[in-house]
């Protein structure tokens, strides 16, 4: 489960008034429930032409403004205004999805003087009524939130890494996908809804039909017949030659028994995260909680993958066998992601059910990668994913999370008498003090530490618990 994307501005907006269901459950939850899809012949020919249309559609408006960039700068260096506040005389596009959306909805129709024109003389595009509507106007919202994210990031008021301008869509070089809102408010009982299940195998989407499904529906079904989940949209993507659907919407919190704090451990649990172990927990009395052997899945399909990759290298670039050769590949990538991501959630989910308080080293993953030697071991590790597993079901499970200070020595420090070794090779896997003669697993002195871990400033805790506020604000 992920947190869901926007349909028609953001999530936070349309919950600063969580909806209640038909049945008085309070829906405040971000949820997504992910299906693998099983289409028809009819129904996968209509999957590549929406995805085709989203492509299209966000190509025609960053088109539109990168020409309006173009002569607004054009017009700056032929009147010597560089760097003056003088504005040119063409005026510049509003960048909002609602302006996408109308100017799109005017251009397709006819309505435009730039319409498209038809060999049988009408105006706008002739295979507009052939496709879901929701298909362009998501699309138009998609490419106004990456304008912004590069407006604001060229401002500097965006955090993170630097966001340049949106790239033009191509063929084959991104994800097919597309997005289909479920056009029905909160309390609506589930039979009338344009995105429902028609039975345990089938999900009905509009313009599509029912759509065969595999894996089990049950636990979605429940909540949406008990009114326990509402569904905002349906995202269609492909990878790999296979098509899923994820399922965004809101849900009531957790019934109290999986909030509970009865049967948890009491004290403070360190998490610590490696390449050898996915994970070990331990508290501060050093009493092993959890520990998960690594993520090795990675290594264990080089062989597949240096064998698919020679395939590709051989086949002739265009042909029946290099769409093969590249379907192979894909397979073999998407196996290991989904393993990958299994093995996570397995060992997130115990460790939410099993603690009260949670310690995470705050871990610069990224700038780990960059490291050669460590880039494959670390990305098979899946660092960060683990992480951000553990802090949204920690708020779903009232869990508390603290974030320990990047720079606090958990594997250095002897958990025995608080010696700080100044070296200590990421090979030697097993830590021995020589103050105190303490011989223990690294990974599980490390987790020791971070169960002792307390903040300097009470800031410096991230405390996770699933209030209403944190859950819109997260939304």
């Amino acid at each position: 489960m992920s947190q869901p994307n926007p349909i028609l501005g953001t999530m936070t907006s349309r919950l600063t008034t969580p909806p209640t269901s038909r049945s008085g459950h309070i829906l405040s939850r971000a949820v997504t429930f992910q299906f693998a899809l099983d289409p028809n012949a009819q129904q996968r020919i209509l999957l590549d032409k929406c995805a085709g249309a989203r492509r299209f559609t966000v190509n025609h408006h960053l088109a539109r403004v990168r020409a309006n960039l173009d002569v607004r700068s054009a017009e700056r260096e032929a009147h010597g205004d560089v760097g003056e506040t003088t504005e040119p005389s063409t005026p510049s596009l509003s960048w909002s999805g609602f302006s996408f959306i109308n100017e799109f909805n005017a251009w397709k129709n006819g309505q435009s003087d730039d319409s498209p024109l038809n060999d049988d003389g009408s105006c706008g595009l002739a295979w507009r009524h052939e496709l879901p509507s929701d298909v362009f106007e998501c699309a138009s919202v998609d490419t106004a939130r990456a304008l912004e994210n590069f407006s604001s990031s060229k401002r500097g008021e965006r955090s993170g890494t630097p966001v340049g301008f949106p790239r033009f869509q191509a063929k084959g070089k991104v994800t097919p996908s597309f997005r289909l809102r479920n056009r029905a408010t909160p309390g609506t009982a589930p039979s009338s809804q344009p995105v429902r299940f028609t039975d345990p195998a089938h999900l009905r989407l509009p313009r599509f039909g029912p759509m065969k499904l595999f894996g089990p529906t049950l636990k979605v079904r429940r909540m949406i017949d008990a009114g326990r989940f509402h569904i905002y949209s349906a995202t269609l993507s492909q990878r790999a030659g296979r098509w899923t659907v994820s399922l965004t919407g809101v849900a009531a919190e957790l019934h109290r028994a999986e909030r509970s704090r009865t049967n948890r451990h009491a004290g403070p649990v360190g998490v610590d995260r490696g390449i050898i172990s996915l994970c070990v927990a331990a508290d501060a009395n050093g009493i092993p909680i959890e520990s998960f052997e690594g993520v090795k899945i990675l290594k264990q399909a080089l062989v597949k993958l240096k064998a698919a990759n020679q395939t590709l290298a051989r086949t002739t670039p265009g042909s029946k066998g290099r769409q093969r050769a590249r379907s192979r590949l894909a397979r073999t990538h998407r196996k290991v992601a989904n393993t990958r991501r299994h093995l996570v959630h397995q060992a997130s989910r115990s460790l939410v059910d099993r603690c009260q308080i949670l310690v995470l080293e705050d871990l610069n993953v990224a700038g780990m990668v960059k490291n050669r030697t460590l880039a494959r071991s670390l990305s098979d590790a899946a660092m960060g994913e683990l992480s951000r597993q553990l802090l949204y079901k920690a708020r779903w499970h009232g869990v508390e999370v603290r974030v320990a200070d990047r720079f606090f020595p958990s594997s250095k420090m002897c958990s025995g008498c608080g010696v700080v070794k100044d070296d200590l090779d990421l090979s030697t896997r097993t830590y021995s003090c020589g103050a105190c003669g303490l011989i223990i697993d690294r990974d599980l002195n490390a987790a020791i530490n971070l169960a002792r871990w307390r903040p300097k400033e009470p800031s410096a805790v991230t405390l996770v618990v699933p209030t209403r506020a944190s859950l819109l604000s997260t939304a």
